[in-house]
């Protein structure tokens, strides 16, 4: 996603351009690895020598709150991102670590029983494939 593309989305969003905020979206776009702050940090700064932690924790939370990112919260000692905002299951590895995508169905796209809901998740854990077979 380019630059133009990015602030396009942002305003459309209301939330403002910057060049913090790009970096941050543009490098969870293009790395669908469900990074940690920490991680996000590490690259981001390769780039952009000023940025501080504060400044990557501050867009994580504004793109989360602007809904272009989602919190995954399948690792107990982290939260990570995941700039695939659409509905999708994660499965995290216990051996690796790493976080898995997978489509799913929907359980429901209105109430359940009278219920409103404001959020969904789908996770599972276990061993991936290639750490199965090694």
């Amino acid at each position: 996603m380019h630059t133009n593309e990015i602030a396009e989305l942002f305003r459309s969003k209301g939330l403002k351009a910057t060049p913090q905020r790009i970096a941050v979206y543009k490098f969870l776009c293009e790395n669908p690895v469900h990074p940690d702050v920490e991680t996000v940090y590490k690259k981001v700064v390769e780039d952009n020598p000023s940025f501080s932690k504060t400044t990557v924790y501050n867009c994580l939370d504004a793109l989360t709150e602007s809904g272009l990112l989602t919190p995954v919260k399948i690792d107990a000692d982290k939260i990570r991102y995941d700039a695939d905002t659409d509905f999708h299951g994660h499965f995290y590895c216990e051996k690796c670590n790493r976080i898995f995508d997978f489509k799913c169905d929907s359980v429901a796209d209105g109430d359940i029983d009278g219920f409103e809901i404001n959020h969904r998740d789908v996770y599972y854990s276990g061993i991936c494939s290639h750490c199965k077979n090694n």
